[in-house]
């Protein structure tokens, strides 16, 4: 029978600190975005603002795809190793 239990994460402090920095980048969009917005602001801090937000957020998503591909590829290998 399988185990359908998520893999676990890796805990390698680069990826830690790369999620860390995207959140860190798009809180900083974000903000940017709204106060061009709500402080009447260049229009161009405010698309300064939103382009970050997509960039780095796109960037968040593919690094935890890639840190879940990691975790899995370390499972696997771990329960190889037991098997022999």
């Amino acid at each position: 029978m399988q185990d359908y239990s998520p893999p676990e994460s890796p805990r390698d402090g680069i990826f830690t600190t790369i999620m860390w920095v995207l959140i860190a980048n798009v809180m900083i969009g974000a903000v940017m975005s709204i106060a061009a917005e709500t402080m009447g602001l260049s229009p161009a801090v405010g698309n300064v603002g939103f382009g970050l937000v997509v960039v780095c957020g796109s960037l968040y998503f593919f690094f935890r795809w890639f840190q879940r591909k990691e975790a899995r590829r370390r499972s696997e290998q771990r329960s190889d190793r037991q098997t022999d």
